[in-house]
């Protein structure tokens, strides 16, 4: 019987030939590998381990080393192959192609880790952990992608990477047409992080977005904000960068928040200091020098024989003294900023008497201080005669 096996005709093809040379270079590359991965790799990342530098751990972390150590098989392989065959010119360029993307590949993959590595170093430091670096970190690796890609295609079709990119700028103004609102939020996030204007922490009140509260992301095209009663709002960085927006972060840097709150005083209730009123008031351990430096002045008193443009004190004056002094002898104030209590234009509601302060930055403690503030504000102008004006009942 004849034998129809096509196993008789492959050895007449070289078959046997090609795939023996095949074998011996797959064992030859696995042998390479395992030496690589098994015996070199654990010797050279136990070294640094033992070093007190950290950013040689984050590297190894971040598969630094492992990625370098594949262009030994890599490289083996390729010479290997050039050794045991003896390639036509098609199969010569075709697989070195393959090489090069392959490496071209390799050299993309140890540059993302040097970029996850550099945000590991700046996440762990004290310093530095407050710079927006996931933004350049995401500019970063978008251009590596873009890189690569370019050469990949490059190498595949054998052109000059310039020479691509020179074929495809005709395209260019329908990708700039069709993604407008994707490339202006990428060019807005990158003055976002060159300028420093948002970073993870910082609260924020950006109105026509309903943001509110403490910026907990900051993308190369959106900034996520946790507001106070938890939801989460996404502003795109486009619009924080053309439009205007509140960022707390020098309160929270200078450990103050002001305070500016005003009172609303009756004005028929205010009226010149009699003597009588003075002795009173003179009392108190925060007016004595007040007081007394106002008399070495020459301010007065009222009584039936002061002129008409004779300086008298007034309780509403007085009232302003004390406030000042009562803030600044208060602990929870920031005596070191500006601590002052002035008048404003008088209204339909009274005459405002506002307090200007800095007090604790902790919300809690801001409003319970605040509140303090002005319960013994409200309190206390009935001891200097003035009232606290309230509609419907002064007249």
């Amino acid at each position: 019987m004849q034998d129809i096996s096509w196993l008789a005709w492959l050895p007449e093809q070289g078959v046997a030939y090609t795939a023996s040379r095949i074998g011996i270079i797959f064992l030859l590359v696995a042998t390479v590998g395992i030496v690589t991965f098994k015996i070199i790799s654990p010797l050279i990342s136990s070294a640094i381990r033992k070093t007190r530098l950290q950013w040689d751990d984050l590297l190894l972390n971040n598969k630094f080393l492992n990625r370098i150590l594949w262009c030994v098989p890599i490289i083996a392989m390729e010479k290997s192959a050039h050794t045991l065959f003896e390639f036509n010119q098609a199969q010569h360029d075709i697989f070195n192609q393959f090489i090069s993307i392959t490496l071209t590949v390799l050299v993309a993959s140890v540059v993302l880790s040097i970029i996850h590595t550099i945000r590991d170093v700046f996440d762990r430091s004290e310093t530095l952990r407050t710079l927006p670096i996931d933004n350049v970190r995401q500019l970063a690796v978008l251009t590596v992608y873009i890189v690569t890609v370019i050469f990949i295609v490059s190498i595949t079709f054998n052109k000059s990477p310039l020479a691509l990119l020179t074929g495809i700028s005709a395209a260019m103004a329908l990708v700039l047409l069709i993604f407008k609102d994707v490339i202006l939020g990428f060019v807005a996030g990158v003055q976002l992080s060159l300028n420093r204007l948002v970073r993870v922490g910082d609260w924020i009140v950006y109105t026509p977005g309903g943001a509110d509260g403490t910026v907990i992301s900051v993308g190369l095209t959106v900034v996520k904000v946790r507001n106070f009663d938890n939801t989460i709002t996404s502003v795109p960085v486009y619009d924080l960068v053309s439009n205007s927006f509140t960022n707390w972060r020098g309160m929270q840097e200078t450990g103050a928040r002001r305070m500016k709150r005003a009172l609303y005083i009756d004005q028929n209730s205010v009226r010149h200091l009699t003597q009588e009123d003075f002795d009173k008031l003179k009392k108190h351990p925060l007016l004595q020098e007040y007081l007394q430096q106002k008399l070495d002045d020459g301010v007065t008193v009222a009584s039936s024989e002061n002129l008409p443009n004779q300086r008298t004190l007034s309780n509403l004056g007085t009232f302003r003294a004390y406030v000042e002094r009562y803030l600044d002898a208060k602990k929870e104030i920031r005596s070191d900023m500006l601590i002052m209590c002035r008048q404003l234009a008088a209204t339909e509601n009274g005459l405002p008497l506002e307090v200007y302060c800095f007090t604790e930055v902790d919300w809690k403690r801001y409003e319970a201080v605040q509140a303090d503030i002005i319960d013994h504000l409200l309190c206390a102008a009935d001891y200097f005669d003035l009232r606290i004006y309230q509609f419907g009942q002064c007249k």
